[in-house]
């Protein structure tokens, strides 16, 4: 028999994806940004906010799978009985 939250389990599924991604970007775009060197228009500074950015998001998209994953768990303690 298939789950019912199969749908919320899917999407929990990507957003973990999508949170890994974000984090593996932040840090191919630091170092790339490190390794380039600086411009004028883009200090070496800005690979440090690729890294703090790519962390945040990967935070942020964790973080809602992991709120998907509580809801479906308190909804499935609720029906127990």
């Amino acid at each position: 028999m298939r789950d019912k939250n199969w749908t919320l389990m899917k999407i929990n599924f990507i957003f973990k994806i999508f949170g890994w991604i974000a984090a593996a970007l932040g840090v191919v775009f630091f170092f790339i940004i490190l390794i380039g060197g600086g411009t004028p228009e883009a200090p070496r500074a800005t690979s440090i906010l690729a890294l703090v950015l790519g962390f945040f998001y990967f935070v942020f998209f964790y973080t809602v799978a992991e709120v998907l994953r509580l809801l479906m768990d308190i909804e499935a303690n609720t029906r127990k009985e």
